[in-house]
């Protein structure tokens, strides 16, 4: 577990400009939040240095880690947290336009909630939606559909297809034209 916290760390380092006072506090941080939402440091470290990777600041990146860590543990047929980031950071870049006036982690914790919600009482688990949503997402809000409607057609979809990646992958396909 410490190689994995060490190799996670090294990763943060390489995406983000701290202070070693800073980073040092990241950890301990780490390592309450961790327990508290029943997730390893390492997961919470690895995913903070993803979203940092993908511009988001520091203390923005810490918070949507909690959130992604929140998605891994609560949501049901997820591999783990990397999948979990995945899918956040799709559905948050595609419908960003939806945010008003929210945080980026209050917005990602609302897109959680939303795909827990429906896969609480319809035939689809919530890391089914986000699968399909990270393999739909662009595409969807490219044709000015919202993320409930999205969420929508990608539950009714696999009411029939039963697999949540191809209705991502047939919803992209069929916005770039790839239908036959």
């Amino acid at each position: 577990q410490i190689k994995l916290i060490d190799s996670a760390m090294t990763e943060l380092k390489k995406v983000t400009d701290e202070t070693d006072e800073s980073y040092n506090n990241f950890l301990k941080n780490s390592a309450s939040s961790a327990k508290e939402l029943g997730t390893t440091i390492d997961g919470l470290i690895s995913s903070t240095a993803d979203f940092a990777r993908l511009g988001y600041g520091f203390e923005d990146s810490q918070e949507l880690a909690k959130v992604a860590n929140i998605y891994a543990v609560v949501g049901d047929e997820i591999e783990g947290v990397e999948d979990a980031t995945q899918s956040l950071v799709s559905t948050l870049a595609a419908f960003k336009s939806e945010m008003n006036g929210m945080s980026d982690s209050d917005f990602a914790m609302s897109i959680v909630d939303k795909m827990n919600e429906v896969s609480n009482n319809f035939a689809i688990s919530s890391g089914g939606i986000g699968e399909a949503l990270q393999r739909s997402a662009s595409s969807m809000a490219a044709a000015n559909n919202s993320l409930d409607e999205t969420i929508a057609m990608i539950t009714a979809a696999n009411t029939v297809a039963q697999n949540p990646e191809k209705v991502g992958k047939g919803y992209a396909d069929l916005k770039n034209g790839y239908i036959g």
